[in-house]
């Protein structure tokens, strides 16, 4: 919940502190060298032939042509040689408050404005979405005829439809969906083109199950981007659709819409599309041509980013690969290893299977399932992770009735958290058999469990019975550890609970070392703050992986190890690690928290 709050918090920065940018309906541009037809009728006379990238101005359009004017000349271009030109998202110094109880009159950062006549059946229809939004208006003697920017409040009330009609929507420059937990799923409907669509929903971290934002779009957007995992369905035309290239893990997005793509432009080489017979994408720029899969015939992407082209069949390995994920199992996978030629262990291939669905929308490094080499990966690390029998040593913190194990410890830039995902395989083996597995997710598949500790006795929660071997592969480095776990029956209870025995073969109580004296103190260097610690026991430094630290009464900062060069005033760097503080001066409660040690408190 933390990193959808801080989600939450990035996204007020993105609405409150940047400049003004107008936004501005699409312009289109060639995208191959084609001739200017005087009518749409067959055997029409060329009025000249417009190369490529050639900028035009779009007067109308059907499904099969663009009528268009190129300096004082009006004439026909076919819609696959043109493609609109992307519209720059808006941003501004600062978004207002909105809030409508209605009326004829909203308020506006508590100011009463009229509602212009045209915008009253929007208001009508749609009086529980508007209570409260966050805008960028366009008034007139105080009266709002329409938005710069219109965007539903991240943490207010959970609107779950908006419905838009042509006249809103031609007053409507750029419309935000940011993603609500209390209501992940939208259906927006439009009666006229939308200019703009922006949804940027778990752009920096995975959604958990449940919380993935799923928009139904009815009717024609000129403009959509996206950022993150979102699905797409509904019915219409989408003119151009930019995904961002700002995700630090893989993903996929299943598209259910019927009707039209004009230019899809993926930018994120973790990112892969798949449609359905009813998506049709006239134009495609992607990083490799295995980014969009499904779709009328088979559509799949382009060469480089930088280039666009139209569409080609999938191949065989691409149709299979389609086909077997539309129904996992181990039928479906064995026949499709079969008809690939790819080796596998027979043994295996309900763990392969496990792997599948757990990762249809991420990939071994930045390679997602879509070709017969990334099939072929997941089938060797999965063998890679059931085979490994080495054992590495474990990194343990136990701390406020929560349970922290990893395979490994890095020291990370300052919290950049979002590091976490650039790991190939994370994985959890239990008695034989593969529990879970990720590419290019966590470090490992769940690191943190709410423990319950009585006397010398350590209770885990929702957690196998048994051996459970926790493993990592980062490129050709493979780390692992071993957790023993067993039932404690409790008399008179109806079900048994899970006692951690021992990590690595060694009890709980051989990570809880008493820590070492250390040494604080606040650093200010350039517009930022650290708190720098010293300490001869340089195992204990190296272990170090956290720290908190009282702001005020109300508020606790906290983060990782930074990585940064600063001026430790005489402090040997070797004896020093330093963490970076965003809230505090004074060193209040100061905890450090380090791998095989108790928390360490300054005093």
């Amino acid at each position: 919940m933390y990193k959808k709050l801080l989600g939450f918090s990035l996204l007020f920065v993105v609405l409150f502190g940047m400049q003004s940018v107008e936004a501005a309906s699409p312009s289109y541009k060639t995208v191959q060298s084609t001739p200017l037809k005087a009518s749409t009728q067959k055997g029409a006379k060329t009025l000249m032939t417009v190369k490529t990238n050639t900028k035009v101005a779009l007067l109308s359009k059907t499904n099969s042509w663009a009528h268009v004017q190129i300096g004082k000349t009006k004439g026909y271009l076919s819609m696959r040689s043109v493609m609109p030109l992307e519209t720059p998202i808006a941003s501004y110094d600062m978004n207002e408050v909105m809030s409508y109880k209605g009326t004829d009159i909203v308020s506006i950062s508590g100011v009463s404005y009229k509602i212009d006549p045209a915008l009253k059946p929007f208001f009508q229809k749609n009086g529980t979405a508007l209570k409260s939004m966050l805008v960028v208006p366009k008034t007139k003697d105080r009266t709002l005829i329409g938005w710069k920017q219109l965007s539903f409040f991240p943490l207010g009330q959970p609107a779950s439809s908006l419905v838009i009609d042509k006249a809103a929507a031609s007053r409507i420059d750029s419309l935000y969906i940011p993603w609500n937990p209390m209501s992940p799923n939208f259906t927006l409907t439009t009666a006229g083109p939308l200019r703009q669509v922006v949804a940027n929903a778990h752009a920096h971290d995975p959604a958990i199950d449940g919380e993935v934002q799923k928009l139904t779009l009815n009717g024609q957007i000129e403009q959509l981007h996206t950022a993150g995992e979102v699905q797409i369905a509904g019915k219409g035309t989408i003119e151009r659709w930019d995904i961002s290239k700002d995700t630090e893990y893989s993903y996929e997005i299943p598209i259910r819409y019927t009707g039209e793509v004009g230019f899809l432009n993926i930018r994120n080489t973790d990112v892969v599309v798949r449609g359905t017979s009813t998506l049709k994408v006239r134009t495609v720029a992607a990083p490799t041509k295995t980014h969009v899969l499904g779709g009328k015939n088979g559509v799949i992407g382009s060469i480089k980013p930088s280039k666009t082209i139209r569409g080609k069949k999938m191949g065989k390995a691409e149709l299979a690969i389609d086909k077997m994920f539309s129904n996992v199992n181990e039928a479906s996978v064995t026949a499709t290893l079969d008809t690939l030629n790819i080796p596998y262990t027979t043994a295996r291939v309900g763990d392969y299977v496990t792997a599948l669905r757990q990762n249809e929308a991420a990939g071994p490094s930045k390679r997602l399932v879509n070709s017969a080499t990334d099939l072929k990966d997941i089938v060797r690390l999965v063998d890679a992770v059931m085979t490994t029998k080495q054992m590495t040593p474990a990194y343990v913190h136990t701390s406020d009735s929560q349970l922290k194990i990893q395979t490994f410890h890095d020291h990370v830039d300052n919290a950049y958290y979002y590091n976490q995902y650039t790991r190939a395989v994370t994985a959890m083996v239990a008695d034989g058999t593969l529990q879970s597995i990720r590419f290019k997710r966590p470090l490992i598949e769940k690191k943190e469990w709410y423990i319950s500790q009585e006397k010398d006795q350590t209770f885990v929660y929702d957690f196998p019975v048994g051996s459970i071997r926790l493993v990592t592969i980062d490129g050709n480095t493979t780390r692992s550890l071993v957790m023993e776990t067993k039932a404690f029956e409790r008399p008179n209870y109806p079900e048994s609970r899970i006692e951690l025995v021992s990590i690595n073969d060694k009890p709980l109580s051989a990570y809880q070392q008493e820590p070492p004296a250390f040494e604080a103190k606040v650093i200010e260097s350039g517009y930022r703050t650290y708190v720098a610690i010293r300490s001869s026991d340089k195992e204990w430094l190296r272990n170090t992986h956290f720290f908190s630290v009282d702001v005020n009464a109300n508020y606790r900062d906290g983060g990782p190890v930074s990585m940064d060069k600063v001026n430790l005033g005489g402090w040997k760097s070797s004896e020093t690690v330093i963490f970076e503080m965003h809230g505090a001066k004074r060193l209040n409660n100061l905890t450090i928290r380090s791998f095989g040690y108790k928390d360490a408190v300054y005093k």
